[in-house]
């Protein structure tokens, strides 16, 4: 799933054992397939070399930027590889997906159905979506389109609606049973609020979100690159179909799809080196998530949105409409680094903040092994896209510095060493992270054994939305697993006690790497419980 960008207490929470980097190759960058496009501007002479200079600091295979300024594209590159262990370059035109990128995306599909009379920002979800239910009733009432575009329904931020492969429709109706929420109107980040938007889409047009998005914006605006959904790029077997899932075919690589240009996200393996991942699905939320594309359509998309909706004299999006998407509805906090103050406000797929005193409006997406992030200086008619191929622990420093370096330069500020800001921050984290992971390593209790023999937690195990996953047994370890191929599984290692280890096969090996996972009795003789936290609490029927 992405996932938004996991804050540091989140992280923190989110142990993994791999903080060593595999060594990245020396940038060099690739020759752009539209170089003949791309219109210099003098003030950006040095950002190619800012970029090959900063680039081995930032331990990722590879990255591609893109800059506009003046409705008119003025670098587009791409630097370091599209798989490690292969020579082949990233170039402009290389695919990644963009996590949560993608709710601006999910955002302005919901302002063309405003703009097309099918829908207004403050509908009822409800009005569109009758069956919605929450274990709040008046909540589920009054959350509006506005709400969930603005994350200020309260629908709880961890949710993970499921490790196997169900529908959007399952996802949204197991909405019933959450709690946590947060007071209605208070900002709270929700994939799930997205997804339930990608709903609203089908109902009020009868297609489906995908459709939607290519016939209403990305056809017209000439986006021909860009995706819905990851299976437009791969063939299934090589996606992973669930969060934390893995690939039914294994282990995956560029040359498993010959035919394209594409990037694939790398995270860590347990003992810390760079791993190859698979593409992630999130169609059972895909407005949260699930776009895939380029450095140069995205160029087209900060376009649009810098000219009131418009591109090349086509309109996909009103000016009014645009400039709701872009207004500030709640506050929220945010993590640009080079902003002026901490104060932030989130709008409707966009995050504000100011630059200099300019207003700054900018997303991340934070999908496996694919940080990505786009940002807009509208006072400076400028944009910037930055899509990576390797997990990090910071919330997109390398990025930001980039977009800190371009505006920073067109707007003709003194000099400032951002990279060094960016790095300074970013030893910060990785000590916060080194603590936590030493805190961790001491609950190991050799002397505090299991309670039972292994075999005794072997056993089929159920959640309340009638999912069930299967623990079997060696004599020496634990595994778990869902029966459906690329569904959730993991390794349980002892730590204390009934207490394990639950270390998963996919996840990013780092933020998404492990987690604790409990047995206890739940008395009564109704069997073993398995509690896995933020991944939900399971019950063994009877022996």
């Amino acid at each position: 799933m992405k996932q938004p960008f996991v804050p540091l207490s989140h992280v923190l929470l989110w142990l993994s054992v791999a903080l060593c980097i595999a060594c990245a190759p020396e940038p060099e960058p690739a020759a752009s397939e539209t170089a003949a496009a791309v219109v210099p501007h003098p003030n950006l002479d040095g950002l190619g070399a800012f970029i090959e200079a900063s680039f081995p600091d930032w331990n990722v295979p590879g990255l591609a930027v893109a800059v506009v300024v003046d409705d008119r594209l003025v670098f587009a590159e791409g630097f370091g590889v599209k798989q490690i262990g292969r020579p082949d370059r990233i170039d402009a035109a290389t695919l990644f997906q963009i996590g949560s990128v993608a709710k601006s995306f999910g955002a302005a599909a919901i302002g063309a159905l405003v703009d097309d009379g099918l829908a207004s920002f403050d509908d009822p979800v409800v009005q569109h979506l009758p069956w919605f239910e929450l274990a709040e009733p008046d909540r589920a009432a009054k959350i509006t389109l506005r709400d969930l575009l603005a994350h200020r329904s309260g629908i709880p931020e961890d949710y993970y609606p499921a490790l196997e492969v169900i529908g959007a429709r399952a996802v949204a109706e197991r909405a019933r049973r959450l709690e946590n929420f947060a007071p209605y109107g208070d900002h709270r980040y929700s994939n799930l609020g997205y997804g339930l938007l990608s709903l609203v889409v089908e109902a009020a047009t009868g297609e489906t979100w995908g459709e939607w998005l290519d016939d209403r914006l990305l056809s017209p605006l000439g986006m021909d690159s860009t995706h819905p959904s990851p299976y437009g790029v791969w063939a299934s077997r090589f996606v992973a179909p669930t969060f934390l899932g893995t690939a039914p075919a294994g282990a995956v690589s560029i040359a498993d799809a010959p035919e394209q240009n594409v990037a694939m996200p790398h995270g860590f393996d347990r003992d810390g080196a760079r791993r190859v991942l698979p593409w992630q699905s999130y169609d059972n939320m895909q407005a949260a998530g699930s776009v895939a594309s380029n450095v140069l359509d995205l160029a087209d998309w900060l376009r649009m949105h810098l000219d009131e909706g418009r591109l090349d004299g086509v309109t996909v999006l009103q000016p009014e409409t645009l400039a709701e998407l872009h207004a500030e509805q709640v506050d929220a906090p945010g993590y640009f680094l080079f902003a002026d103050n901490p104060q932030s406000s989130y709008a409707m797929g966009w995050g504000v903040g100011s630059f200099a005193g300019h207003r700054y409006v900018s997303h991340g997406g934070g999908i496996f092994g694919f940080p990505a992030y786009v940002a807009l200086l509208p006072e400076a008619d400028a944009g910037v896209a930055v899509l990576v191929n390797g997990s990090m622990w910071t919330p997109y420093y390398p990025h930001q510095e980039i977009a800190a370096f371009v505006f920073a330069r067109l707007l003709d500020l003194p000099d400032r060493d951002v990279h060094a800001e960016a790095m300074h921050a970013t030893e910060a984290i990785h000590a916060q992270v080194e603590q936590a992971l030493a805190a961790q390593a001491a609950m190991r209790n050799p002397d505090s054994p299991p309670s039972h023999p292994l075999e005794r937690y072997a056993g089929a195990y159920a959640n309340t939305f009638g999912e069930t996953l299967t623990v079997s047994a060696t004599d020496e370890a634990l595994r778990l697993a869902f029966s459906a191929p690329g569904s959730f599984s993991g390794d349980l290692e002892p730590l204390a006690g009934d207490t394990f280890l639950l270390h998963y096969d996919g996840g990013d090996g780092q933020a998404f790497s492990r987690s604790p996972a409990t047995f206890s009795d739940s008395g009564a003789g109704t069997g073993l419980e398995l509690d896995l936290g933020n991944l939900g609490l399971y019950r063994r029927s009877v022996d």
